[in-house]
């Protein structure tokens, strides 16, 4: 699917269809759609009959109907635990399970947020063969940047001596978290973000109305964020959040319990969304500039040290970072609370 907002970065991008780079790093702020462009984009790659009109995928080839069954034999999927169980596109459930143990996963309450090493040697020796059905064999890594330091080394090499006719397409909404050779061996394309006018009226589309305005917001502006924030009741879990640390700034709760409350949300998302609540704490502190939920969270700024609150935010980056990883996330959200606790109390 390619959305209202990304048509010239697809015609960019398919306009050469047999020159393109053999390894492709798609990426873009959370939310916009990356997922869609990129399993849009592979399908085109094997399409056997790709529609000249609007260079997309023809659906009706034996490579297209192969591949929406999800059963393409040219098509690979690496991705991690998580990303396959929340099943935001069942394509990528589908394909992604050839490579992930589904029935060890359903035993699991936490998810990895990992892509091993395991999985990326299986597609290296899936790719040293030839194609089935398709002119190329086409691999997708997403997130990329949830790949391990030694799935990142074996992928390497694959990007080194990548095999004729094949294509891999990284996905990553931080391309900062790839190591510099393997984005050096990429040819970049960044997605366009929507203006809020077009997310807005996407929006409306799919959300009720009281809703839209303040889902985009916690989405960064990212559209299709929005509404899976909506989806999965963080819009609820997000006014729990501001209770809490209006709770534990007026004294009334404490570090322990409130961060007892938070781990039953899920750990990257709260990360994600702690940060921009520090980040909006600076910018008031700094700039005057009230974010929306001032009001509910009662916090005398001038006691408040703006370098203390830098600090927490660089801490919260270095726990995003290594959710890649195995992390004790009670331990991490106790750290984080007593941090926030003694800025502002």
């Amino acid at each position: 699917m390619i959305f209202l907002w990304q048509q010239s970065d697809w015609h960019r991008l398919t306009r050469y269809r047999n020159k393109l780079h053999h390894s492709l790093l798609i990426n873009g702020q959370p939310g916009i759609g990356k997922r869609e462009f990129s399993f849009e984009l592979c399908q085109y790659l094997l399409c056997s009959e790709v529609s000249e009109q609007d260079n997309r995928p023809c659906g009706q080839c034996q490579n297209c109907r192969l591949f929406n069954a999800g059963t393409h034999p040219d098509f690979h999927v690496l991705t991690s635990e998580l990303e396959s169980a929340e099943g935001r596109l069942s394509l990528l459930t589908d394909y992604s399970n050839r490579y992930l143990d589904s029935k060890e996963r359903e035993k699991k309450t936490k998810y990895s947020r990992v892509i091993s090493v395991d999985q990326v040697r299986g597609l290296i020796e899936r790719f040293s063969t030839h194609a089935h059905i398709s002119a190329m064999r086409v691999a997708l890594i997403l997130p990329a940047d949830c790949m391990n330091i030694n799935a990142a080394n074996a992928l390497l090499k694959l990007l080194e001596e990548p095999p004729s006719d094949s294509i891999l397409v990284l996905v990553t909404a931080t391309p900062s978290h790839l190591p510099a050779t393997i984005r050096s061996r990429c040819m970049t394309q960044t997605l366009t973000t929507p203006d809020k006018k077009s997310a807005l009226a996407w929006l409306a589309q799919h959300l009720p109305e009281p809703q839209i305005d303040i889902a985009l917001t916690l989405a960064n502006g990212g559209p299709l964020e929005a509404r899976r924030l909506f989806e999965t009741g963080f819009l609820q879990h997000h006014q729990n959040c501001l209770n809490g640390f209006a709770g534990l700034a007026a004294k009334q709760v404490t570090p322990i319990d409130l961060a007892g409350q938070l781990d039953k949300l899920e750990f990257g998302q709260l990360l994600v969304w702690f940060h921009r609540f520090v980040a909006e704490l600076v910018k008031f502190c700094v700039t005057g500039v009230k974010p929306y939920w001032m009001e509910s969270i009662r916090i005398d700024t001038q006691k408040v040290s703006v370098e203390r609150l830098y600090g927490l935010y660089d801490r919260i980056s270095y726990y995003r970072r290594i959710t890649r990883g195995p992390v004790n996330e009670q331990l991490a959200l106790e750290d984080l609370v007593l941090a926030f606790q003694r800025i502002v109390v």
